[in-house]
């Protein structure tokens, strides 16, 4: 593999929204009911004033939390003295998004080192390119972890 081998992609399909982009991989709701209970914590918001906040129904943002829960996010969801659900985020979800990414980039690092030669060589130089910045992401998310872990910025 050549050093003048470069990657092109197209960046026509990256949504712009802030929400969705520090969140990658949730609906807009899903990012703007995470980005409105990190804005107010550690307070606390009733599904009914999250409703009201992003003008949507409150049905959708109990569709938005089941997906939220079931994606692993850091959240609490719990009932009131009123008997209203009330939603309070999670210091730590910021963070959980860069340990998704670290580990996203390892499976992929993976499953690259498993392909199979093609019998094309410009597919096979395309691949060692992919695998080249996948190795070198992994191992420079893995030295941020170990240089936060030393530094006590997380456990």
């Amino acid at each position: 593999m050549g050093p003048n081998l470069v990657v092109r992609s197209s960046m026509k399909n990256i949504k712009t929204d802030p929400a969705i982009i520090a969140r990658r991989g949730m609906d807009s709701i899903s990012a703007n009911i995470l980005n409105e209970t990190y804005r107010v914590y550690p307070r606390s918001l009733t599904v009914k004033i999250l409703a009201k906040n992003l003008k949507i129904r409150e049905k959708s943002v109990l569709s938005a939390l089941r997906k939220i829960s079931s994606y692993g996010v850091p959240i609490e969801i719990k009932i009131n003295k009123n008997g209203e659900k009330e939603v309070k985020s999670s210091l730590k979800e910021p963070i959980s998004w860069i340990e998704k990414e670290k580990a996203s980039a390892e499976k992929m690092l993976s499953l690259l080192g498993e392909l199979t030669p093609s019998s094309s060589e410009s597919i096979n130089n395309q691949r060692k390119i992919n695998y080249r910045i996948y190795k070198e992401y992994v191992s420079n998310l893995n030295e941020l972890f170990d240089k936060w872990a030393s530094l006590k910025l997380i456990d």
